[in-house]
Parts: structure tokens; sequence; C-alpha cells
């Protein structure tokens, strides 16, 4: 059985792909989900790396884990977060993040290491924004604060 993280990228994921095809760009998914490369492929050769999370509300940050998902990220041709809603900000929205965003390293009071990149900089750009049953998918399997 998965669990709620992974439903959650698998759902992202497909958000991002249904969104793209209704732009009429053409989309390869990557197989195989430990893909280190890529999520999926753009306009055939164009690498597209999805995070799909509540980002860190307090800091109004998407994150990264502090190991090789930093690296995917900046070697990917396009990087997308799908946002999920939560109580403390009740959002979903697909963002496209330009190269050379800007990050920093952030550890928690738990100890837990991570890449924050602020959502207010302008590399980072709002795509859309989600509703209904898809927001509701997101919220289903996202964590709960």
């Amino acid at each position: 059985m998965l669990d709620n993280k992974t439903l959650l990228g698998n759902a992202g994921e497909k958000m991002v792909a249904n969104y793209f095809s209704s732009k009429n760009i053409m989309i390869n998914l990557s197989v195989d989900p430990f893909d280190r490369v890529k999520d999926l492929k753009i306009n055939g050769d164009k690498t597209l790396e999805i995070k799909t999370q509540v980002p860190f509300v307090s800091k109004k940050c998407f994150t990264i884990k502090d190991n090789h998902q930093l690296q995917k990220c900046l070697n990917a041709d396009y990087l997308v977060f799908v946002q999920a809603p939560c109580s403390k900000l009740d959002e979903a929205g697909i963002y496209q993040v330009e190269k050379g965003f800007k990050h920093f390293k952030y550890i928690t009071k738990a100890g837990i290491k991570m890449i924050l990149l602020s959502m207010n900089q302008t590399a980072v750009v709002k795509l859309g924004t989600i509703e209904g049953k898809d927001k509701e998918v997101l919220r289903k399997y996202a964590t709960p604060y």
C-alpha cells in the first residue's frame, strides 16, 4: 500500500501533466518512480522535476530535501512545485521555478535539514490555481497542518 507522501506526489505529477497537455505541450512521464534525473519530459527532451507539497507556511517557502534532491532540481531543465492546501494556507496551485532561483539551508528545531526556496521571488511564477476535486485530492494526502 502506498503512503500519503507517495500518493500526493503522484497526484501532483498527474496535475502537472494535465496542465501541460491542456497547453498542447507534449509530455512523457517517467515510468520509474525513483528516477534520479526527472519526473517527466516535455517537448521531447526537456527534463521537468515536480515537487508536490504543503509549503513551509510560516516561512512562505517551498522545501527541498538537503540531499540529492537539490541537485536534481538544479539540473532539471524545468522545476515545478504543486502547492497543496492546508488549514493555515488554503491555497493550491502550480508554480514554475526559473533557473537561478535563490535558496538557502535551514535546520528546524527538531534538527531536520532542508533547503528553503522563497515563494516571494521573481524566479517563482504561478502558472495556475488548483480548485475543486483536484484541490480536495491534494488536501486528502497532504500533511494536515
